[in-house]
């Protein structure tokens, strides 16, 4: 961790981590197993790929919350969410990038969006995709904040 990097603050209740102390969340255990009560097979096995990748990017922190999977590096910077066919997975980008694949786009602030696409199959996990994953990987690492910063 470089030394401009503060320790993350750790909740004391259920232990979740994050870069502000105090920040909103859901306390709570919640466990992969009921994210894929109600999906096909084949869902949990397009989750297994995605982990993959992810993991092919660095060390993650996989935490299952009451609505979705997240993916977390210094930030949450992905989310999954179990359908019955497929996974809905969520990319947080510091910019719009528009692409027919993205079915929802969320400007949550100025430098924050949220990309919202569909993986149905393992032909899915295409270079776009790997593309963005490794772009908001980076953004879980807070890389682009350190870019900002002047030398």
């Amino acid at each position: 961790m470089p030394p401009e990097e503060k320790t993350l603050w750790k909740c004391p209740r259920c232990g979740a981590k994050f870069v502000t102390r105090n920040m909103w969340h859901s306390c709570g255990k919640f466990s992969l197993r009921a994210h894929f009560a109600r999906s096909e097979p084949r869902v949990y096995r397009l989750y297994r790929r995605f982990v993959q990748l992810v993991r092919a990017c660095g060390p993650v922190t996989i935490i299952p919350q009451k609505t979705r999977i997240a993916f977390q590096v210094r930030v949450r910077f992905a989310g999954i969410t179990p359908r019955k066919s497929y996974l809905l997975v969520g990319f947080w980008f510091t910019e719009r990038r528009d692409h027919p694949r993205f079915f929802r786009i969320e400007r949550y602030y100025p430098s924050a969006y949220g990309h919202f696409l569909r993986i149905e199959s393992d032909k899915d996990f295409d270079r776009d995709f790997k593309s963005w994953l490794r772009a908001a990987y980076a953004i879980g690492q807070q890389a682009h904040r350190r870019a900002r910063r002047p030398s």
